[in-house]
């Protein structure tokens, strides 16, 4: 029940940055539409990224909680950090079927990837403001 109790607080404290994120990617679509560039393969581009991006910081942030409950500091550990290689190669995957298929939009589908930690400081930022 205690795990369960910690992954509802990482989903709700997830949500913020979930949405700053997702509103990043509109942004960046916006400006893609002002400047005349806007495709089918910015959208498909911006879709994977964003998508890719939201993945993987969401399964970072449950692997994290799952491994606060392992039998023990350094199996948390090592379940982190095995984690974090599966999580890479499924990112690089990603990239890869945006560069080599000429399907998606190579720019729109890095942006999200940065966005997703310009997210987290945004909503640094604000969680500061809120405790003062």
């Amino acid at each position: 029940m205690e795990r369960r109790n910690k992954a509802v607080e990482a989903l709700r404290s997830m949500l913020p940055i979930l949405l700053i994120a997702v509103a990043l990617t509109g942004v960046m679509i916006g400006v893609y539409a002002l400047l005349g560039k806007l495709t089918g393969k910015v959208l498909l581009g911006a879709l994977l990224g964003t998508a890719a991006a939201l993945l993987n910081f969401a399964v970072m942030t449950f692997s994290v909680v799952k491994a606060e409950s392992a039998e023990s500091p350094e199996r948390g550990a090592l379940q982190v950090r095995l984690n974090y290689v599966i999580r890479m190669l499924v990112l690089a995957a990603a990239l890869i079927v945006a560069l080599k298929t000429d399907l998606f939009d190579p720019v729109a589908t890095v942006l999200p990837l940065c966005f997703t930690r310009i997210a987290i400081f945004i909503s640094e930022i604000f969680r500061k403001k809120e405790a003062n």
